[in-house]
């Protein structure tokens, strides 16, 4: 690593013995490493965060599908009733027709 370094940049290393260079290049090596490392921590501890938001959309995703559900049965059962009862009001409508229709008989025959 250091032979590297006096290679491409021997100016800036002339007068210092490669055990200087070797020491340096270790140094700045651990430092970053050290810095790969909190990088490293920051990004887990956003990825924890971003889990988190992701589980609690998630959960609210699963809560809207099951009020969507409900919503779905509801707005069927009301169909239904609309049609029991619009039946029903067809049936008695027949009836009072007919009953309408006897009456007036009656009153002709009179």
């Amino acid at each position: 690593m250091a032979v590297s370094l006096i290679k491409d940049n021997p100016l800036a290393y002339s007068g210092r013995s490669i055990l200087e260079i070797a020491m340096e290049s270790s140094a700045n090596l651990n430092n970053r490493a050290f810095q790969l490392g909190r990088e490293l921590d920051e990004a887990r501890r956003e990825l924890a965060a971003a889990n988190f938001v992701a589980e609690i959309f998630n959960e609210a995703g699963r809560k809207l599908a099951l009020d969507l559900e409900v919503a779905d049965l509801t707005i069927e059962l009301l169909r239904m009733s609309l049609d029991e009862t619009r039946r029903l009001r067809d049936e008695r409508e027949r009836a009072l027709l007919g009953e309408l229709a006897h009456y007036k008989a009656l009153a002709d025959a009179h």
